[in-house]
């Protein structure tokens, strides 16, 4: 029909961009990385925020049961519990959890729970030290209350992200876990592959953390015809290289 013709040529067209090589990183590059390096048997879990929202957007889901989401519940702090629940329930899975910063230190702790029972995942973690979510909800009301997770961390002067707060990584690792830690581009494959060396030697949570820049919006809106994008669209397929629909 002409309306379904009409719907291909959008999805031809109307494609968000993510191969971006700034440093800090944009998330959008981080899911793009995450389809080339996890398979069709990957099950993703995840729980709130705009890590999930933008999870959901560009990341490839093939077969049902395989996007573990608690259901828009909002509770923080769900995925890593959750992931280690996928885990115990099913030892063959390929599991990748993806949390925000904030969503992460909810549960941190349970790591160590991970560690303590050998329950091996990866758990990528997109660090820009706020609650993104929030933060972009509040731009309707001039607002940037309260939102941020950035301090001055006294035990990381010399890390070039002490300005991020919290270390993932030493904490990860001081629960009996292997943490990675990918500040550029070029990194990505390495890491990736790192990751899941030390998650097969060790059969412990491996935590990979990307340092991306502090604000980025995603698209969304209240109607599906209202969605306000951020970013500029892709216009060639090096702009989306991951895109299922190629643009030329």
């Amino acid at each position: 029909s002409g309306w379904a013709r009409e719907c291909q040529g959008r999805k031809k067209t109307l494609k968000r961009k993510t191969h971006f090589d700034q440093v800090p990183l944009k998330p959008q590059r981080v899911y793009e990385e995450m389809n080339k390096a996890f398979g069709r048997d990957t099950t993703y879990v995840t729980t709130i925020g705009l890590s999930q929202i933008a999870g959901a957007q560009f990341l490839h889901v093939y077969k049902p049961r395989d996007w573990i989401n608690c259901g828009q519940a909002g509770p923080l702090g769900w995925t890593l519990p959750a992931a280690l629940g996928v885990r115990a329930a099913d030892p063959q899975r390929n599991i990748v959890a993806l949390s925000g910063d904030y969503d992460f230190q909810f549960m941190i702790e349970e790591l160590a729970v991970g560690a303590q029972h050998k329950l091996p995942y990866i758990h990528v973690v997109v660090n820009n030290a706020y609650l993104g979510l929030i933060r972009q909800a509040q731009r309707g009301f001039s607002m940037d209350f309260e939102v941020s997770l950035a301090f001055e961390n006294v035990n990381r002067k010399d890390d070039p992200e002490a300005g991020y707060g919290v270390d993932h990584v030493a904490v990860a690792e001081a629960m009996g876990c292997k943490a990675v830690r990918v500040r550029r581009p070029e990194e990505f494959a390495g890491a990736f592959k790192q990751a899941q060396r030390l998650m097969k030697e060790h059969q412990v949570p491996v935590v990979l953390e990307f340092i991306l820049e502090r604000v980025t919006n995603i698209s969304m809106g209240t109607e599906i015809d209202k969605i306000t994008e951020f970013e500029e669209l892709a216009e060639h397929h090096e702009d989306a290289p991951t895109a299922i629909v190629m643009l030329d």
